[in-house]
């Protein structure tokens, strides 16, 4: 129910930015939540929080879009996880802000090291340009990942990684 007003929230705020450095949302506004198996936030993530953290720069374009190749920058899955003490689950169900989900299991992780991304082109996302976060795979480096299966883990308007 919360969901459809912080997408309108988000895409009206995000036509306010002018610059390409600063974000299209406030940087302190909760974006990413990583959720226990029982549906307990076990951390929450900020622009802020997130930018903190060492980032990791991927190259590759979103699938099934006219888009092309871009360099997209956040925070390796991997790294957000040890943020928090946590092990890297079995798989996670990674949820974007319009319900679309898709699991990423633990073998991408330790293969691919996804990224949550922040940035395209050194520009953060809108909610209308598949913002404020992106679920992004290396597709640049690894020929292998140019299937369906891993399209579909490619989650754009990212808001919630549920640990499974």
């Amino acid at each position: 129910m919360l969901r459809p007003l912080i997408v309108g929230i988000l895409i009206a705020i995000s036509s306010l930015a002018a610059k390409a450095d600063e974000p299209p949302y406030p940087k302190d506004m909760p974006l990413l939540a990583l959720v226990d198996s029982h549906g307990r936030v076990l951390a929450s993530f900020t622009l802020t929080s997130l930018e903190a953290l060492p980032s990791r720069e991927v190259t590759g374009s979103i699938p099934d879009t006219s888009d092309p190749e871009a360099r997209w920058s956040g925070v390796s899955i991997n790294v957000l996880l040890r943020s928090q003490s946590i092990a890297a689950p079995d798989r996670m169900l990674a949820v974007g802000l319009d319900d679309y989900s898709d699991i990423i299991p633990r073998s991408d992780l330790e293969n691919y090291d996804p990224v949550v991304a922040y940035r395209r082109n050194g520009h953060y996302l809108a909610v209308d340009r598949y913002g404020p976060l992106v679920v992004m795979y290396p597709y640049s480096d690894y020929p292998e990942l140019h299937e369906r299966t891993y399209y579909s883990r490619t989650v754009w308007q990212l808001s919630e990684l549920q640990l499974q």
